[in-house]
């Protein structure tokens, strides 16, 4: 019941923030690009701080390379961490897009009932007055149509999840 209980705290949440959170995870997104951008650029300017060809090289050094495999390194480790931060942000963009499909497919007055609702996000009072009903019906729908959305994602959770957890070994 946990997992059941999560699945409709986050539906019921995405519902209420669907619209601010797209265009925020787009902007993070962008941000997250400008940064890595940003921070490549800085590492590879601490590789060769203003370099001179001009001027007679002097190595510092007895291991020429290891400054280079130090800054590779680093590229690396920054590339990585973005790639997961946009990685993270991009799932709960699909977690939003695989609730409106859901939407789409439930029953004609669930479906009716939440379009209306949140997209565009609306009062009861709002969608009771568009769709010609009483504010307790809004409110009874919303709940049915909740419900089945939950079912929806429960069964295609267990559908992923492996049936046999004991035959796996964890690491």
């Amino acid at each position: 019941m946990d997992a059941e209980r999560r699945i409709r705290r986050n539906i019921e949440d995405i519902l209420q923030n669907h619209d601010q959170e797209i265009m925020t995870i787009d902007a993070q997104i962008e941000a997250e690009r400008a940064a890595l951008e940003a921070d490549l650029e800085s590492i590879r300017a601490r590789a060769y701080p203003s370099i001179k060809y001009d001027d007679v090289r002097v190595q510092a050094t007895s291991d020429p390379d290891s400054k280079m495999v130090h800054i590779v390194e680093a590229i690396e480790r920054r590339r990585k961490r973005a790639e997961r931060n946009i990685a993270a942000l991009e799932e709960r963009r699909r977690q939003i897009e695989a609730v409106y499909h859901n939407i789409l497919s439930l029953d004609t007055k669930s479906k009716c009932v939440l379009l209306t609702l949140y997209y565009p996000k609306r009062t009861y009072e709002e969608a009771a007055e568009i769709l010609n009903v009483d504010v307790s019906t809004i409110a009874r729908r919303r709940k049915a149509a909740i419900t089945s959305l939950v079912k929806r994602f429960w069964h295609t959770e267990k559908n992923r999840l492996p049936a046999n957890e004991e035959k796996f070994v964890k690491i």
